[in-house]
């Protein structure tokens, strides 16, 4: 009999190898939402729980985060500091952002990890 992982907390220090270890389900189950991009900012995961949180409904696997799905988050505030982080060669972010959906008032707090094999995680819990 295999134990299944256990779900993490949003505050897990490790919250990136934590994901990493869930089935699919599990993530997609997660109360706050999971977004994972390849070396290029194509998204290859975007969970169940950040598409019900957000109210984004259009299928975004397979195409660029930054441009296409999230460009008012392609800004200095949001990319540029995973940009930063990148260059200075640690992507482990945490940070509070004013989000535009569905509503421009709307708090996330965001956490940022690099993931295994490249590219990163993005996390996002809604302060509702």
């Amino acid at each position: 009999m295999t134990a299944e992982a256990a779900v993490p907390d949003f505050d897990e220090p490790q919250l990136a190898k934590a994901v990493e270890r869930l089935s699919p389900q599990q993530v997609h189950a997660l109360p706050f939402g999971a977004i994972r991009l390849d070396a290029e900012g194509t998204v290859t995961f975007y969970s169940d729980a950040e598409r019900r949180l957000s109210g984004y409904r259009k299928e975004v696997v397979g195409r660029t985060f930054f441009t296409e799905i999230a460009p008012c988050m392609n800004n200095p505030g949001f990319k540029g500091r995973i940009d930063r982080a990148l260059a200075a060669g640690k992507l482990d972010l945490a940070f509070g952002y004013t989000g535009d959906m569905p509503s421009a008032t709307m708090e996330l707090d965001v956490r940022i990890q690099s993931a295994t094999g490249g590219g990163c995680w993005i996390f996002l819990r809604r302060e509702i």
